[in-house]
């Protein structure tokens, strides 16, 4: 004879192990996809805001120093920055120029020359120099972001191989409700 709490506490325990199994088969794959989606488009946004930095180094050492920069001639300066990259990474660099022009351009809206560039110059004979050290400090700072981008496209279908195999968690009483005494 079973007691109507046992198939009370039967019913709901199969209905949240079939609520467990479909969000392991469903939903988590697509909050991981959703996630690794976010992830990538954040670096992407980052590596296109370090060029677009970059360029506005270079744009103003076209200028001789000058604030006054045009967020459009940055954008068209961060390809003959990397154009003219001896780095070891400059093959990766072009390539994502390349790739997501789109990016470099969208991110002209969050970055302000005049927040980028210093406020003040004290040795102008050195400007070379001076925006040639921002200007590979910027291409350093793209290029560590595109190999965390890389890593991050290596360790996803870890990730989701993880998610996969998980087992349906398993539900086991704990305690018989019927047998304490108050």
């Amino acid at each position: 004879m079973v007691c109507d709490c046992v198939k009370r506490f039967r019913s709901m325990a199969e209905e949240r192990r079939s609520k467990a199994s479909r969000n392991l088969e469903i939903d988590l794959p697509r909050r991981l996809e959703s996630f690794a989606d976010a992830m990538r488009l954040g670096a992407v946004q980052l590596v296109a805001r370090q060029l677009l930095r970059a360029g506005i180094f270079r744009a103003s050492l076209d200028l001789n120093g000058s604030r006054n920069i045009h967020i459009e001639s940055a954008a068209d300066a961060v390809s003959r920055v990397v154009a003219s990259s001896t780095r070891v990474g400059a093959s990766k660099l072009k390539k994502f120029v390349y790739e997501h022009w789109a990016d470099v351009v969208g991110q002209a809206t969050f970055v302000n020359p005049k927040d980028v560039l210093p406020k003040r110059l004290r040795n102008r004979e050195r400007l070379s120099e001076t925006f040639g050290g921002y200007i590979e400090r910027s291409l350093d700072a793209a290029e560590r972001m595109l190999d965390q981008l890389e890593v991050l496209e290596k360790r996803l279908p870890v990730w989701k191989s993880f998610v996969r195999g998980a087992d349906v968690p398993r539900i086991e009483p704990v305690m018989d409700y019927h047998d304490s005494e108050m």
